[in-house]
């Protein structure tokens, strides 16, 4: 996992020096910054028996995780901090689990329920998205409501943004990903203009309240890379952009690698690396 700071373009790599787990990814911040949530594996443990993780920010670096729901023969995936940051979401074996960000009070939201993934919370921090069998959902106090799809084959990756909306992404009936915007109040949900029917455009995460950018990543082939890259698009001037595009004239090397930049997430408060 890597962090970078947009002022600068300085990029750091989270967890360099950690010892007592491996593959850490879809890290989520706490609202104050000070902690992030992150599936990843036990050291010695096979590299796909997934757990959720916590690290503490200690003032200049990111302390050694803790391992909050294993190592338990299940796998845990996807977590994310409520608004409050008090509570993380996550998905245990298909079902939607609770617990507080110490790992304690774990509850179980979906048992019985056919498999649900990729939760996360609205911003009242109550109502919960969440991805089963390719449509998005809202859960409010046990019940589940379906939300608009449109056209297309299947949806995932919901991230709420402000009280009215929230982004997720659609696979579209040409195969390629897009990112939409949903409304929770059933309106026809909305696709951005950075879209493309050549390649696919997904795990977007508002800047903000989404209302100005929004980061992403996007196969775009055109970009000098392979795989998956990280970009953002600035709503106002309907532009979009390649990160390393924006940094260019801020780093001598590039962000984007010929591996896959996946999963971003933004925070507001400026890190103090040493």
């Amino acid at each position: 996992m890597w962090m970078i700071d947009l002022p600068t373009g300085t990029m750091t790599q989270v967890g360099r020096d950690w010892r007592d787990m491996i593959s850490p990814i879809n890290a989520h911040f706490s609202a104050d910054a000070q902690m992030i949530t992150f599936m990843g594996s036990q050291a010695g443990l096979p590299e796909n028996e997934w757990d959720v993780f916590v690290s503490h920010w200690d003032g200049s670096t990111w302390a050694q995780p803790v391992n909050l729901t294993g190592p338990n023969g299940a796998r845990d995936e996807d977590p994310k901090f409520s608004p409050t940051g008090s509570t993380i979401i996550y998905k245990q074996d298909g079902v939607l689990v609770t617990m507080n960000a110490d790992g304690s009070d774990k509850k179980y939201l979906t048992q019985g329920k056919p498999e649900s993934s990729m939760p996360y919370f609205a911003k009242n921090g109550r109502d919960i998205l969440f991805e089963r069998s390719g449509d998005i959902y809202l859960l409010n106090d046990g019940v589940e409501t379906l939300m608009y799809a449109g056209p297309g084959q299947s949806s995932y990756y919901p991230i709420g943004m402000d009280d009215t909306s929230f982004l997720y992404t659609r696979v579209q009936s040409a195969k390629h990903d897009s990112i939409m915007k949903g409304f929770y109040d059933g309106r026809p949900s909305q696709r951005y203009f950075f879209d493309s029917t050549d390649w696919d455009t997904s795990d977007s995460y508002p800047y903000e309240d989404g209302s100005r950018y929004i980061f992403y990543v996007t196969g775009d082939f055109l970009i000098p890379h392979g795989g998956y890259n990280l970009a953002f698009a600035d709503l106002k001037t309907k532009k979009h952009y390649d990160i390393d595009e924006y940094f260019r004239a801020k780093r001598s090397s590039d962000i984007n690698t010929e591996y896959q930049e996946l999963g971003p997430a933004w925070t507001p408060i400026r890190f103090n690396q040493k």
